[in-house]
């Protein structure tokens, strides 16, 4: 029955799917400073034409109302609406006839009290000479009023002794990895600062280092926020020890790895140490688009990222994928221990209380992108599938305001 309502979902979606925008069009819509509720007079508006790389095809300027319009010219071509506000950009990806446009800005400050992330997860994988260590984390952030955490040192990376960096990426909410800004920080070995915008709703970090690797080995992780949902993945021939007694549970195997998860939640500071051995690696993963380099202009990343993008003639499936809404880690494992451990329903005195719909709704996005990076799912699949699941989420959202 899930799949049959996943299947229903797809469908629904790829049938109802619009048309891309026409020439002569002219974009226009609405740009709103969501942490001051006024327009967002004067910010910088481009419009952007995805083909082969991504082209500015008009520029202008959030008017005294809030309003904005920019002329399309180019027939049967898909459009990308960017709006800088502060330094940072705002994207709304137009796949049909989106008209009006509404946009929402964020101000920037430099750092927000009480960030955390809903999901983290560290996956091992060990050749006999190299351990390879893949972190990624969902950091939350809902600040009141709403802003964007925006500096040298949004998100700090401490890494084991004698581990060596190989790259880190990030994600909005709505785009694509990006290879994200890293510089050491001064005095304090190991220790690294990303530059990437937290804008208000979840941003996906992802690092991979390695460190040599010749026999059981110890790590003690560090979290960069508190994290309420943590977990170590690694093959069934990898073995795990905790440091110490009853940190760790071991919650089973999920496409082709296995969970171990920390028993405190939250987690915060230090994961508990713990102590592998032997080799294996996570089974392959359908490829995906390359990350692109990110960089300090964001009409600049946005041709960047448009240079990884593939043929024309499977673009529209591609921006689909890559820019619904998503605000969730390549996790879905965790999903999994989420349900079992959680109970299926709280009590209230005497009436019993079911987990929300959002909840559901964001554990079914959980699983979908588990899914994706273990290749069980195909690409058109999980854009369709991924498409009526945000759309839905933003629905019940949307009511859960009123």
């Amino acid at each position: 029955m899930h799949m049959r309502l996943r299947f229903g979902l797809a469908l629904l979606i790829v049938l109802s799917s619009s048309r891309p925008a026409s020439a002569g069009t002219t974009f226009h819509g609405t740009v709103r400073n969501a942490t001051t509720g006024q327009p967002a007079v004067g910010d910088d508006v481009i419009l952007l034409r995805l083909g082969n790389g991504m082209e500015e095809e008009a520029r202008g300027k959030v008017d005294a109302q809030g309003t904005f319009a920019l002329p399309g010219n180019s027939p049967n071509a898909q459009y990308v609406v960017s709006v800088i506000h502060q330094g940072v950009n705002y994207d709304q990806t137009v796949l049909g006839t989106t008209i009006p446009l509404e946009i929402k800005v964020f101000d920037s400050v430099p750092a927000i009290q009480g960030l955390s992330g809903s999901i983290g997860i560290a996956q091992l994988e060990a050749d006999g000479k190299t351990l390879k260590v893949t972190e990624m984390y969902s950091i939350s952030n809902n600040s009141t009023p709403p802003v964007t955490q925006s500096g040298p040192r949004s998100f700090e990376i401490i890494l084991p002794q004698k581990a060596a960096f190989d790259f880190v990426e990030a994600r909005r909410a709505e785009g694509i990895w990006t290879k994200a800004p890293l510089a050491p920080v001064e005095g304090r070995p190991g220790h690294y600062a990303v530059h990437y915008p937290l804008r208000p709703g979840d941003t996906l970090v992802k690092f991979i280092y390695h460190l040599p690797y010749a026999g059981p080995t110890s790590l003690h992780l560090r979290l960069p926020y508190p994290i309420k949902k943590f977990a170590v993945m690694h093959p069934p021939s990898i073995a795990f020890k905790a440091a110490r007694p009853r940190t760790f549970t071991t919650s089973g195997e999920t496409n082709g790895l296995r969970v171990e998860a920390a028993v405190q939640q939250p987690l915060a500071g230090d994961v508990p140490a713990f102590e592998i051995s032997g080799v294996g690696t996570a089974p392959p993963a359908r490829p995906t688009p390359p990350a692109v380099a990110a960089t300090p202009n964001p009409a600049v990343e946005q041709r960047a990222v448009a240079e990884a993008s593939p043929s024309p003639e499977t673009k529209r499936g591609f921006w689909l994928l890559l820019l619904v809404t998503a605000s969730l880690l390549l996790v879905g494992a965790l999903v999994f221990l989420w349900i079992k451990k959680s109970p299926a329903r709280m009590t209230k005195g005497k009436k019993a209380v079911v987990p929300p719909l959002l909840d559901a709704l964001k554990e079914e996005l959980f699983h979908l992108e588990m899914d994706r990076a273990r290749g069980s799912i195909s690409p058109g699949e999980y854009a369709a599938t991924k498409q009526a699941l945000s759309q839905t989420l933003e629905r019940a959202m949307s009511k859960g305001k009123r």
